[in-house]
């Protein structure tokens, strides 16, 4: 069994950026070190799920296609929000 090693971040922000991040951390309940991760996770799926180009394993990719060539399924709540006209009640 490996025993396995935690990634280790350092960040310097000037006093006034890091007093506003120690507020908001306050504010929401969560230690300083809960609060910075849980942001840069979420900025992280943000940006990964703003790629452009996906890598697929050859082993996956069969799945994959088939995934691209079924048929959507019908989402009548997706749907019902996309017929009805903006203002209408």
């Amino acid at each position: 069994m490996s025993a396995t090693r935690d990634d280790r971040l350092t960040v310097v922000l000037p006093t006034d950026e890091a007093r506003t991040i120690r507020d908001a951390a306050e504010g929401e309940g969560l230690s300083l070190e809960s609060f910075a991760v849980e942001a840069m996770k979420r900025y992280a799926r943000e940006v990964l799920a703003d790629r452009r180009l996906f890598r697929v394993p050859d082993t996956d990719w069969s799945a994959f296609e088939a995934l691209l060539e079924s048929p959507p399924s019908d989402a009548t709540r997706l749907r019902r929000l996309l017929d009805d006209e903006p203002g209408a009640e």
